[in-house]
């Protein structure tokens, strides 16, 4: 017997509550801190062209359990619209982090 999820999915939830915030959250093994840097400057003019705000950026990081890359980035937007935008935005800029960062992981996560 399947159990049904009581949470909509995101973008879903119903117009009469307050929509909560939604972010991206990015796991990135940075190998060369130069090469990055120039990956780095256009994936911050992504985020503002999105409305995006940078909560979590980066370094340095301390795991409490399990294995984590060297950074780790939280932003935040104001809709789901703008988030996969920006994430749009984000893997269109692939080839310019190039080798720099080769181990990247990217959610799209609803705020509570």
């Amino acid at each position: 017997m399947a159990i049904a999820n009581p949470e909509p999915a995101i973008g879903d939830r119903d117009e009469e509550f307050s929509m909560p915030k939604i972010y991206i959250v990015a796991t990135i093994n940075v190998t060369d801190p130069n090469g990055y840097e120039r990956y780095l400057n256009s994936a911050i003019e992504v985020t503002r062209e999105n409305g995006g705000t940078v909560l979590v950026g980066g370094i340095p990081i301390e795991a409490i359990e399990g294995k984590f890359h060297n950074r780790i980035v939280v932003i935040e937007f104001e809709s789901i619209e703008a988030a996969r935008s920006a994430a749009a935005g984000y893997t269109a800029l692939r080839d310019a982090r190039g080798t720099s960062a080769p181990d990247y992981n990217s959610v799209i996560v609803a705020g509570i």
